[in-house]
């Protein structure tokens, strides 16, 4: 991020093999795992659980909000409720995740979107919206956390 360290890094969606969190730790980043019980798919419930998870981890900011697959929508509504908290959002990262619907005044902080098969069709979208990308084949194969650091370093 182009003059600025990012805080927390709060990771969204991601299923249990592919969670980049010990590889963040290592790299000396603040990674936290923020899913509540409900899945993505619910909408309002996981996005207030989410946030409760982040309000109650007292993370420092600029928060990079960073989702995986189907929690990629709830990143919109999420950014907003740390508005509403004070707490500064400092990037939005999509690792292979279904995008939101444009609308309001979303993005209101860079956004970046990192795709770890080549030809995932949402990769041409995110370009289409002027987001950075990123297309990574060694993400898929144990660098996830490096393409992603890469990403969030280059917004």
């Amino acid at each position: 991020m182009a003059g600025m360290t990012p805080g927390t890094l709060v990771l969204l969606g991601f299923p249990p093999p592919r969670t980049p969190y010990d590889e963040l730790r290592a790299a000396g980043h603040d990674p936290l795992a923020a899913d509540p019980a409900d899945a993505p798919e619910t909408g309002p419930r996981y996005v207030a659980g989410a946030a409760l998870r982040i309000g109650a981890a007292a993370p420092r900011t600029p928060l990079v909000l960073v989702a995986y697959g189907a929690a990629g929508p709830a990143l919109p509504a999420l950014g907003g409720a740390q508005r509403a908290a004070h707490r500064l959002v400092g990037a939005y990262v999509f690792v292979d995740a279904e995008l939101p619907v444009p609308a309001g005044d979303w993005p209101d902080a860079p956004c970046g979107y990192l795709a770890t098969s080549p030809g995932d069709p949402r990769l041409d979208a995110a370009r289409l919206r002027a987001w950075r990308t990123s297309a990574s084949a060694a993400a898929g194969s144990g660098g996830l956390a490096s393409a992603l650091l890469e990403l969030i370093d280059d917004l």
